[in-house]
């Protein structure tokens, strides 16, 4: 699935709205998202922000949100918000820094009654904040936080279509990332009961040396020798010639270990004709 990260941003007294908006992409991911190959990821900065220091902290969010966003949706009730020391306000800076750097950006404003208590000096704020905008694009209006999550699903549809970010990618085969060989002993033992003593006597079932090759690529002509380390012993019966060990598969060979400790493993192979070689240390 593609994700496509939606910023939400707005002032601090539109939570109904943000509510509604998150609800609404939840419920579009539910509905449409596999279908589409879409998942919608709503960015908010209650939810999502991390505590960070060391910057201006309307530049950490546009750092976490804005920056690494696909669509930012904005919209505004009765107030435009704190300014920032760079911008009129945090969503404000979030709008034009998100425009200036190719995001897709929505941007809408209320048509609700105006509370009886708003602040006139925001209230004046947000209308020269909107003819300012309103120079710049096309600007959405909304009756209630239902008709502006409609809204907002339908500008997100669009956006889906007209970048094509449902096609999802391109059916190139996946670059093969080569063979990933690892070794390990296997010794193991079973349970054969009591001895005359009443100790548990054990039958051992297992002693290998094994390869196992968890990449995509087949280990071609594979040679390997086994050094002990400190005095560690372990006998191997090897291949008579070179081997491959095909991509998830394995291979083993008789091992005995006349003592216990470390070996040192050096192989050497191909991959699709280019050489490889490479030492591990396992225990026994």
């Amino acid at each position: 699935m593609t994700g496509v990260l939606v910023v939400i941003a707005s002032p601090g007294d539109t939570s109904e709205e943000r509510a509604a908006v998150r609800d609404q992409i939840n419920d579009w991911n539910i509905n449409n998202g596999r279908r589409a190959g879409i998942a919608l990821l709503p960015w908010l900065y209650e939810r999502s922000a991390v505590p960070s220091l060391g910057g201006r902290p309307q530049s950490i969010i546009n750092a976490q949100a804005v920056d690494r966003s696909d669509v930012v949706i904005a919209f505004f009730d009765s107030r435009l918000g704190t300014a920032t020391g760079v911008d009129v306000s945090g969503t404000a800076e979030e709008i034009r820094r998100a425009h200036q750097l190719g995001k897709r950006v929505h941007v809408y404003f209320s048509n609700e009654p105006i509370p009886r208590d708003a602040d006139l000096d925001q209230q004046v704020a947000l209308r020269a904040f909107h003819d300012e905008l309103e120079a710049e694009g096309l600007l959405g209006d909304y009756d209630d936080p239902a008709d502006l999550a409609g809204q907002v699903i339908r500008a997100l549809e669009h956006d889906i279509d007209e970048a094509g970010w449902s096609e999802g990618p391109t059916n190139r085969p996946a670059k093969a990332s080569g063979a990933k060989l690892k070794w390990n002993h296997d010794h193991r033992k079973e349970q054969q009961g009591l001895d005359k003593n009443g100790k548990m006597k054990y039958r051992t079932i297992s002693n290998r040396l094994a390869v196992t090759n968890s990449g995509d690529v087949a280990a071609e002509d594979l040679t390997f020798e086994v050094t002990g380390l400190e005095d560690t012993e372990l006998h191997v019966i090897p291949p008579s010639e070179p081997v491959t060990i095909e991509a998830d598969s394995s291979r083993s060979w008789v091992a005995i270990p006349l003592s216990s400790g470390s070996i040192q493993i050096d192989a050497s192979w191909t991959e699709t004709g280019d050489p490889k070689t490479q030492r591990w240390t396992i225990t026994i």
